[in-house]
C-alpha cells in the first residue's frame, strides 16, 4: 500500500503573503527587479506555483505587496519623529532617519529604485509606483504640518510644494548614494537639505 502522501501544514493568508513579499524582495535583490516572475518568486518561498497566484491575482499586484510593505517602514520613520524644537530640529531627525534606514538595507532600496524606474515604461506599475509615492508625499506633508502646528509660524511657500522639494532631494539623493555608497556626502547632504529647508519656516 502506498504511504499516504503528508500534507503540508496551512499557512494563513496574510502570513503566506508576508512570506511571499519577502521571497520576491530577495529575488530582486539577488538577480535585479527585472528578472522577478512568479515562478521564481514560488521557487524562492519553496512554494507550488500557484500559491502565488491564489494570494496574489498577478505579478502586478505582488509588486503592489512590496512597494506597500516599504510604504509601512517608511511611515514608521516619518511619523514617530520627535516634533521637539523648531523646524532645524525637526528636518535634521527625519533626515537623520532617512539616512539610517537607506544605509541600513541598500539592496531594497535598489529594488524599489529599479521598479520605479521600470514604471516609466510600464502603465501598470507606474500607477503603484504614483501611488506609493504620493504616501511619502503625505508624510512628508504631514511633518511639515506638524512643524507649524506645534511651534507655530509658517512656510515661504504652500506647505505641499515645500514637501515635493524635500521629497526630490531625498530620492535623489538616494539613488546617488546607491551609486557612489559614500556616508559622509549623503548625511552632509540631508544634513544642508534640512538647514535649507528650515530656513524657509518663519515663526511669525
Amino acid at each position: 500500500m502506498t504511504p499516504a502522501r503528508a500534507r503540508r501544514p496551512q499557512v494563513p493568508m496574510a502570513r503566506r503573503r508576508i512570506e511571499l513579499v519577502e521571497a520576491a524582495v530577495q529575488v530582486m535583490r539577488r538577480e535585479g527587479a527585472w528578472t522577478v516572475t512568479t515562478r521564481a518568486v514560488a521557487a524562492e518561498a519553496g512554494v507550488p506555483h500557484g500559491s502565488v497566484h491564489y494570494a496574489f491575482s498577478s505579478k502586478h499586484e505582488l509588486l503592489k505587496a512590496v512597494f506597500a510593505a516599504d510604504v509601512e517602514g517608511a511611515t514608521r520613520v516619518f511619523s514617530t519623529v520627535d516634533l521637539e524644537g523648531g523646524a532645524t530640529q525637526v528636518l535634521a531627525r527625519a533626515c537623520r532617519a532617512y539616512a539610517d534606514r537607506l544605509t541600513a538595507d541598500p539592496e531594497t532600496e535598489l529594488v524599489l529604485q529599479e521598479l520605479s524606474l521600470m514604471g516609466a515604461r510600464d502603465p501598470e506599475l507606474r500607477a503603484i509606483v504614483q501611488e506609493s509615492t504620493a504616501t511619502y508625499r503625505r508624510l512628508v506633508t504631514d511633518l511639515l504640518t506638524g512643524v507649524t502646528d506645534r511651534a507655530g509660524g509658517r512656510w515661504d511657500a504652500p506647505v505641499e510644494l515645500v514637501a515635493e522639494q524635500v521629497l526630490g532631494v531625498l530620492f535623489g539623493s538616494a539613488a546617488s548614494w546607491l551609486v557612489g555608497r559614500d556616508d559622509d556626502l549623503l548625511r552632509a547632504t540631508l544634513s544642508d537639505l534640512a538647514s535649507l529647508t528650515a530656513s524657509r519656516w518663519s515663526p511669525g
